[in-house]
């Protein structure tokens, strides 16, 4: 027997979907503004000439690229309450949990960028008199962001997709929201088509963004 499609069921749960797309944008960008803010320090911490340092930001970039996002969600917010009593707030725990996840990509990425720029300026800065601070400030991470504009334009995009996976905890999202209608209205291929959709449209918005960006810096 075929499935019938009856679209017209989106149109009556539209705020509904409408909330969640508003929602996920907002977990989305500010997991993304800490998770760069983090995955900065991780990274200086990596090329740290401190061995200590240097151990700390290799460690935690290994575990949290190892460990899967949807295990570290649950672990965070349920395990992390029966153990410490510590309770977050479901958009807290998310945020949390996809900010320090990404920030171990974005570390890696830092890296490559800050050592993709020749050592010859690092020694060409420091021989104008120039403090180690300064010198990654005003010549090297300018170079840098460059470089690392289209990498970090799809760690964005994986971070939208991953914002789906704090429903799991009860984030009324884009994927909670449409979770919800189609109990109610058990109409599963309609709300999730459209929400596929929506998906898509926001990575595609976000990847032509990274590129405006990028081709204005060149």
């Amino acid at each position: 027997m075929g499935y019938e499609f009856h679209w017209e069921v989106i149109s009556t749960y539209w705020t509904w979907i409408a909330k969640g797309i508003g929602l996920t944008l907002y977990i989305s960008i500010v997991a993304m503004f800490f998770a760069l803010t983090t995955g900065l320090l991780v990274a200086l911490l990596r090329i740290s000439k401190s061995l200590p340092l240097a151990f700390f930001g290799r460690a935690y970039i290994e575990f949290f690229r190892a460990i899967p996002l949807l295990v570290f969600i649950i672990w965070f917010y349920y395990g992390l309450a029966m153990v410490t009593g510590i309770n977050f707030q479901p958009i807290m725990a998310g945020i949390i949990c996809l900010t320090m996840q990404h920030a171990g990509y974005l570390a890696e990425i830092y890296r490559s960028g800050i050592q993709a720029v020749p050592k010859g300026q690092w020694e060409a800065a420091y021989s104008l008199g120039y403090s180690p601070a300064r010198t990654f400030i005003k010549i090297i991470a300018p170079q840098a962001f460059k470089i690392v504009i289209p990498p970090i334009a799809n760690q964005g995009v994986s971070m939208l997709k991953d914002s789906a996976l704090v429903s799991i905890i009860g984030v009324n999202e884009l994927m909670r929201q449409s979770q919800i209608a189609t109990s109610l209205t058990f109409r599963p291929f309609e709300f999730y088509t459209v929400a596929a959709l929506i998906y898509v449209a926001l990575a595609i918005g976000l990847s032509q963004l990274a590129t405006l960006m990028e081709n204005r810096m060149k």
